[in-house]
C-alpha cells in the first residue's frame, strides 16, 4: 500500500499544481480583460473562456516546469526516475497503432456525446483564429500532439506510475495510475471522457509496462490525440462505410496490440 499511497500524493500535487497555476493565469486574464475595459462580470467570464486554449497550453508548460524542477531540486535522475529510456522506432510505431486505433473507434462511438472541455478549447481556437489566421488551429495542434501528450505522461506515467511500482509491482502501477489519469478528466468530460481516459490510459501503462520508455508512451499519446483533429467535424458517409471503417481500426488495434505483446524492448534500465 505504500506505493500506491506515494503514487496517490503524487497525482494530488500534479492536479493540486495543474489547478493552481490555471486559476493564477484565469486571474491574470481576467486583469487584463479589466485593464482593456472591460467591466461586465459576463463579458469578464467570456473573455477568460476564449482564452481556454492559451491558458492550458501556458498551464501545461508551467507544470511540467514546476515538476522537472521539484525533482532536480531533491537531486534525482530524472531519466532514470521517469524512464526516459531508449527505444526500437519499430516499438512505436506499433505501440502508435495501438493507441491510435483505439482513441479513433471511441472518438467514433462517442461523437455526438458533447465533451464540455472539448467545446471551450474550439470555441477558444476559433476566438484566436480571428484575431489572427490559424493561430487557433496551431495551437490546438501544438496543445494535443505536445503540449499535453508531454505533461500527462511525465505526471502520471513518469512520476505517478514509477512511485507505485517501487514499493509495488508494474501491473498495479498500470492500474491505479490509469485510474487515477480517468479520474483526472473528470471535470473536463464527465463519466463518457473519464471510461475513455482510464481505457487509454490501460494502453499507454502497457506500452510502459512492456518497453520501459516513457518516449514511447509520450509518441502514442500524442498519436492518439489525432482523431480530435481528425474527425474535429463528424464525417458525412453512409453507415455501412462507417462500419467498413470501424471493423478495419478494429483489426488494426487487434494487430497492433499482438505485435506489441510479443515485442521486445532494447532497454531494460
Amino acid at each position: 500500500m505504500k506505493g500506491i499511497w506515494k503514487g496517490i500524493s503524487y497525482f494530488i500535487l500534479y492536479f493540486v499544481l495543474t489547478i493552481l497555476i490555471q486559476i493564477s493565469l484565469s486571474i491574470i486574464f481576467m486583469s487584463i480583460a479589466t485593464l482593456n475595459n472591460i467591466e461586465s462580470k459576463d463579458m469578464i467570464t467570456t473573455f477568460v473562456n476564449s482564452n481556454i486554449l492559451g491558458i492550458t497550453i501556458i498551464s501545461g508548460i508551467l507544470t511540467t516546469l514546476v515538476l522537472y524542477l521539484i525533482f532536480k531540486f531533491n537531486k534525482k535522475q530524472i531519466k532514470k526516475e521517469w524512464k526516459l529510456n531508449e527505444f526500437k522506432p519499430i516499438n512505436a510505431i506499433f505501440a502508435s497503432m495501438m493507441s491510435f486505433s483505439f482513441s479513433f473507434l471511441f472518438t467514433l462511438f462517442t461523437y455526438d456525446i458533447p465533451i464540455e472541455n472539448s467545446l471551450m478549447i474550439s470555441k477558444s481556437a476559433i476566438f484566436y483564429n480571428e484575431i489572427i489566421p490559424l493561430l487557433g488551429t496551431i495551437m490546438m495542434v501544438t496543445n494535443l500532439l505536445l503540449i499535453a501528450p508531454v505533461t500527462e505522461e511525465i505526471a502520471l506515467r513518469g512520476i505517478v506510475y514509477t512511485k507505485i511500482e517501487e514499493d509495488t509491482n508494474k501491473v498495479i502501477a498500470v492500474i491505479v495510475s490509469s485510474i487515477l489519469f480517468g479520474i483526472m478528466h473528470l471535470m473536463a468530460g464527465g463519466i463518457v471522457l473519464v471510461i475513455g481516459s482510464t481505457l487509454m490510459a490501460l494502453i499507454l501503462g502497457y506500452i510502459l509496462y512492456k518497453f520501459n520508455s516513457l518516449w514511447i508512451c509520450i509518441i502514442a499519446h500524442s498519436i492518439a490525440n489525432l482523431p480530435d483533429l481528425i474527425l474535429y467535424r463528424k464525417p458525412n458517409i453512409s453507415d455501412n462505410i462507417l462500419f467498413i471503417i470501424e471493423i478495419s481500426f478494429l483489426v488494426i488495434f487487434i494487430t497492433s496490440t499482438y505485435f506489441v505483446h510479443n515485442s521486445t524492448t532494447s532497454n531494460n534500465n
